[in-house]
């Protein structure tokens, strides 16, 4: 086995779902959840939220919009694993919240590709529920080579569906509040097996979490937990806000960020995560650079995102 097969057994391990359940499109959405431990389950001001948690869009008061990029190890040369992510949130007013999001991931052997049309409504200013209903799809080319055994290539189509809930204490202590948020991935759990065999079936995905938000200092610490199938995996992480200033009389701040998270398994694959963000007027530029502490002798992993609120 060359190098990108290993590599590609790798990082359906470490997401905690098998190639054929349709793992690679679970990988991290954006650079700032990349930092903050690989999700934003119990986050509610970022477009990105809606592949995490659809119940976090409902709090977004105008229309946002997110673009992200990813290259895959860059050290690797006979193939070139990235995936691209975008993301839309519009307001409607009392009606609720929709969002609209895509990603795709693409190697020289494998693509997945990911319609996602979201829902939120907030009540009572402390609780938001929202659900998702996803266009999944998947495909690889039939075996090349010599010694290739002939056979059909994949290319299958499914419907599945997600539901999340999240809940606001605010002012636990001035000005500081606890975000909680649930989220329960592909319900209906669907197979992507031409046969509708339950080998292709998509795990069931379940994850809590929470997100302490200091709006007098500045900063936010979360933690979250996630299950697929068998796969238990807690993740951690932090940002805050090292700088504000303006230029051109517009404001601009610097915010850090890190964290990290692995599988609870012993011997698996874990990463520790590193990032930042430019917010210059509307805009935000997020940078993170994830590093695989099992793959050695593999460069990280760059995510880059755009995210613009009107």
């Amino acid at each position: 086995m060359n190098l990108r097969g290993l590599v590609l057994i790798a990082l359906a391990v470490s997401i905690g779902t098998t190639a054929h359940g349709g793992g690679f499109s679970k990988l991290p959405v954006s650079a700032r959840a990349v930092t903050l431990g690989g999700s934003l389950v119990s986050f509610s001001d970022d477009p990105n939220v809606l592949f995490y948690n659809p119940a976090g869009i409902a709090p977004l008061r105008s229309l946002s919009l997110s673009t992200s990029y990813t290259r895959l190890f860059p050290g690797i040369t006979d193939d070139r694993l990235s995936y691209i992510s975008g993301a839309a949130v519009a307001n409607l007013g009392f009606a609720g919240n929709l969002g609209v999001g895509v990603r795709s991931f693409s190697s020289n052997t494998w693509k997945e590709s990911e319609l996602v049309g979201s829902y939120a409504q907030q009540f009572f200013d402390f609780l938001s529920i929202g659900g998702s209903a996803k266009l999944l799809y998947w495909s690889t080319p039939p075996p090349a080579g010599l010694l290739a055994v002939p056979e059909d290539g994949l290319s299958q189509a499914t419907l599945s569906f997600d539901v999340g809930a999240q809940s606001t204490i605010r002012d636990i202590v001035p000005d500081n509040d606890i975000q909680f948020g649930i989220f329960f991935g592909d319900i209906t759990r669907p197979s992507i097996a031409k046969n509708g065999s339950g080998d292709g079936k998509l795990d069931l995905r379940m994850a809590a979490g929470a997100a302490y938000v200091s709006r007098v200092y500045d900063y936010t610490i979360t933690v979250h937990y996630t299950v697929a199938g068998e796969t238990r995996r807690i993740g951690i992480g932090g940002e805050f806000i090292a700088m504000k200033t303006s230029l051109l009389d517009e404001p601009v701040e610097l915010t850090l960020r890190a964290g990290g998270g692995g599988l609870q398994a012993s011997g698996h694959q874990a990463d520790i995560n590193g990032g930042l963000g430019i917010r210059v007027a509307g805009f935000m530029f997020d940078y993170a650079f994830a590093y695989q502490t099992e793959l050695l002798n593999i460069d990280g992993t760059h995510h880059l995102t755009l995210r613009y609120s009107f």
